[in-house]
């Protein structure tokens, strides 16, 4: 029986066997994925031990907390009109009514904490020299796993509502079946998409099998631009507004008319990272990870866009 796994803001289907579409698009780590490196402005520190990214509910924070405003106030002014007429006609029945609408509710403010109230992020860490990745479940622990050992592939069939992204497995050793399961931060809805997704895959690819130096030349000519320091701070409402807009990248116009959606929602990404904790690391991974004082790859918030 499947299960949801405690990553990001609402997890993954785990305790199942492969599917038919994780098969056909599983990568390997001993081989190209694509000619197009590319890192999809989700990378926060970049160095010659490690590179470390956001998954793959960075990009749609704020978005279910301006979803589930509307339904909250609905609820709350239906339930206060059931109870009103249940007290006042009286009318037992509506009891009824005020129970179901606060059940609603409750379901709709916990939606609303997965995405205030929780991490500002969701950290994942690749270090090539111990071949290792690191990822920050949304309970604040760790999932250690080897990069030869997880199974990289696309998750999702990219019909319907279903998206796409890349997925790190890691597997039963007895009957393959899924353990545990994270996502890389791109985020495609059909199958045109699936080459943006072998990019990403390849960009961290190279950087585990041949370094820095190697990725950095792979991605030439185009730059390296790193997320703002959200590894240390919190983000701004404008650099949040900007990612949401990028969401849409590649489409100016619809970028324009989506803007009466983007700006309030805006507003509510920025509301979930000011009530978030910024992730911090455990002092065992700080020191697996350890980074030399004069290592010349070092790439942070001072590379980033200005």
């Amino acid at each position: 029986m499947s299960t949801l796994s405690p990553y990001g803001m609402f997890g993954f289907k785990v305790k199942r066997p492969l599917r038919d579409q994780e098969l056909t698009h599983h990568f390997s780590t001993n081989e190209p994925a694509s000619d197009h490196p590319h890192y999809d402005l989700s990378l926060t520190l970049l160095n010659s031990t490690f590179v470390e990214c956001v998954d793959k509910w960075y990009a749609m924070r704020g978005m279910v907390a301006f979803a589930m405003t509307p339904f909250a106030l609905l609820m709350c002014g239906y339930m206060g009109f059931s109870l009103y007429v249940a007290i006042t006609a009286p009318d037992w029945p509506m009891y009824f009514v005020a129970a179901f609408a606060a059940c609603i509710l409750a379901f709709v403010v916990y939606a609303f904490t997965l995405d205030a109230f929780a991490y500002t992020h969701y950290p994942i860490r690749f270090n090539r020299r111990n071949r290792q990745v690191y990822v920050f479940r949304r309970n604040g622990s760790v999932f250690k796993a080897g990069w030869d050992d997880l199974y990289w592939t696309i998750y999702g069939h990219g019909v319907g509502a279903e998206d796409l992204f890349v997925a790190g497995h890691s597997l039963n050793p007895s009957d393959r079946t899924v353990k545990e399961t994270f996502g890389l931060s791109t985020v495609t809805a059909g199958a045109a998409g699936e080459e943006n997704l072998r990019s990403l895959f390849e960009f961290f690819r190279i950087y585990m099998e041949s370094g820095p130096d190697q990725v950095l030349k792979a991605l030439h000519p185009t730059p390296l631009i790193m997320l703002p320091g959200i590894h240390k701070q919190k983000e701004s409402w404008r650099f949040g507004w900007e990612y949401l807009t990028l969401n849409l990248k590649g489409f100016p116009l619809l970028q324009v008319v989506m803007q009466v959606f983007i700006l309030p929602m805006s507003l509510f990404r920025w509301i979930a990272m000011r009530t978030s904790k910024i992730p911090q690391w455990p002092q065992w991974v700080e020191d697996e990870c350890h980074v030399e004082p004069d290592d010349p790859w070092v790439r942070d918030e001072r590379h980033a866009a200005k």
